[in-house]
């Protein structure tokens, strides 16, 4: 990843000589919070990355643990002109989504020190970069559009400070603390009327090979009256979710197109080892030339069975999935077969059905585990026997997926994620979690700072 190393090399950089760290542990851990005012009132999410917290680390890291630095960090291949950025390091980075135009849009606001600058380093790192400039601080769109003539101008209203502020809403101050490197503010979408949270704040503390996550929600009137989880998670699954609270209003069910409306619900349980993929003939009638068998085992729970009948069928009739109620196999549009079932008071979608145990607990309201390797590992292509793609497709199309799980393997130096949500009060819903580093000689910041970037351009191109 030559463009990471260049970027990261800049923080190397600035933190050669001892004096830097110190400047950074007296100074810079104060940067201004004048760059909430650009963050708009309707947005839903807002993330603050604190540039400052990990220049000190990384300075810190490079005088003391050098040899540790320079394995993980290549700067030999770092070009004179990838340090002209224009970016400003010692401002805090926000990101932000907003729902504008039937649409989610993530942007960012960074501090620059130069336009031109910033412009250039940009246009090297992002096709079409779309950037307007305030003061002191650049707006950057990080996904596409569909309305991109109209978003460029909500970008520039953005930047000339002509929309009413987040902070008009919410006193950010009150909740992203400068001590640690991550602080997050969600607010869930109106349009989910079934959600039980109203909003929610989460800060992320970055130690030595570990990330602490804490935070709290704050729950509609009457939680108490609802029910906490009824499964248990499966501490050896690569993925396990469970949740009784209404907070996915749209999933992606193997598919890049997203299922939105999705009927609320009492309980979720979601167990995913990873996916089989087969290439097949590009005539075979689905929009790519693959088909998948992901080793999914999905249950959803709830008391209006009439909603859920009618929700499959519009996905049905919109030509999204494809039930046969015969052999009761669920396909959807690009090529991805489930077993499924829709009776009585639940649905299940899964490999080779369902096996979920009850759960003893009695305040836990979600419940999340990931390991990443695992599921890397128990992701495979091959080609499909039934109907196989022309020979000289076959060594290109396994080529090109080989090589695209082999870019997913940067994630692994994440060792598992873990997230609970448990109710303290009736007003109060506590959040807590942990980010488990691969490396347990490494440092949380490095290694979270190259997953977070990555995780940004994956943003982008998604």
């Amino acid at each position: 990843m030559k463009w990471l190393k260049k970027y990261i090399a800049i923080f190397i950089m600035l933190s050669v000589f001892p004096v830097i760290w110190v400047i950074g542990k007296m100074f810079v851990l104060d940067a201004s919070t004048e760059i909430y005012a650009y963050i708009p009132q309707e947005s839903d999410i807002v993330i603050e990355i604190n540039n400052p917290n990990f220049i000190e680390e990384f300075a810190y890291q490079r005088i003391f643990n050098e040899s540790y630095v320079l394995e993980k960090i290549s700067i030999e291949e770092a070009a004179v002109e990838d340090f002209k950025t224009g970016v400003d390091y010692f401002s805090k980075i926000v990101l932000f989504r907003e729902q504008w135009a039937n649409e989610d849009i993530w942007i960012a606001i960074v501090g620059y020190t130069n336009q031109d600058h910033f412009r250039q380093y940009m246009s090297r790192r992002m096709k079409d970069a779309h950037i307007q400039f305030g003061e002191k601080h650049a707006i950057v769109q990080l996904n596409k559009s569909m309305n991109q003539e109209q978003l460029d101008e909500h970008l520039k209203a953005i930047a000339n400070k002509e929309i009413k502020p987040f902070t008009a809403r919410v006193d950010l101050r009150s909740y992203f603390h400068k001590d640690k490197e991550i602080n997050c503010y969600f607010i869930p979408p109106s349009s989910n009327t079934s959600n039980q949270l109203i909003d929610g704040f989460l800060n992320l503390d970055f130690h030595q090979d570990h990330i602490d996550i804490q935070g709290e929600f704050t729950p509609v009137s009457g939680f108490d009256q609802h029910a906490p989880i009824a499964y248990s998670i499966d501490e050896n699954a690569a993925f396990s979710l469970r949740s009784s609270l209404n907070i996915f209003n749209s999933i992606f069910w193997f598919s890049s197109e997203r299922i939105e409306n999705l009927p609320a619900h009492d309980q979720m349980a979601l167990d995913y080892d990873g996916v089989k993929v087969f290439l097949v003939d590009k005539n075979w009638g689905y929009e790519f030339p693959f088909k998948t068998f992901p080793e999914l085992e999905m249950r959803i729970d709830f008391n209006k069975q009439e909603k859920w009948s009618a929700f499959l069928d519009t996905l049905q009739s919109h030509q999204k999935i494809r039930l046969d109620t015969t052999t009761k196999i669920l396909t959807t549009r690009q090529g991805a077969f489930f077993q499924y079932d829709l009776a009585g008071d639940r649905f299940e979608m899964s490999y080779k059905g369902t096996n979920f145990e009850p759960s003893e607990n009695q305040n836990i309201y979600f419940d999340f585990q990931m390991k990443i390797k695992p599921l890397l590992d128990n992701t495979k292509f091959a080609v499909d026997d039934d109907n196989p793609p022309p020979v000289e497709f076959q060594m290109i199309g396994m080529s090109i997926a080989e090589e695209m799980l082999d870019e997913l393997y940067v994630f692994d130096n994440i060792e598992q994620i873990r997230f609970q949500m448990i109710k303290e009060s009736e007003n109060k819903v506590a959040a807590n979690g942990k980010v488990i580093m691969s490396n347990k000689e490494g440092q949380s910041v490095i290694e979270g700072m190259y997953f977070i970037t990555e995780a940004m351009f994956f943003i982008k191109d998604f």
